[in-house]
C-alpha cells in the first residue's frame, strides 16, 4: 500500500492530479483538488493507494506545481 498526502488548503486548482490519477483525485465545486476516500489530519488529506497505481501517483507528485502531494511506499 502507498500512503498519499495532499495539502488541499494550498491547492491552486491546476487539475493535473485529477487528470493523471482520477482514481484518487477529483476537482470539487470550488475548483480545488480533493483526495478521494481520505481522512483529515491537520491540513493534510491522507489516503491509501494501490501499488499498481504507483506510476500515476508519481506523475501527480512530480507534476504538482505547488508541491502539495507526497507519497510514501
Amino acid at each position: 500500500m502507498i500512503k498519499i498526502r495532499h495539502k488541499k488548503p494550498e491547492c491552486i486548482g491546476c487539475k493535473l492530479c485529477a487528470d493523471v490519477a482520477p482514481q484518487y483525485f477529483h476537482m470539487d465545486e470550488d475548483g480545488l483538488a480533493q483526495l478521494l476516500s481520505s481522512s483529515q489530519q491537520g491540513v493534510f488529506q491522507i489516503a491509501d493507494g494501490f501499488d499498481e497505481d504507483l506510476n500515476d501517483l508519481e506523475q501527480a507528485v512530480e507534476g504538482c506545481p505547488v508541491d502539495i502531494i507526497s507519497i510514501q511506499t
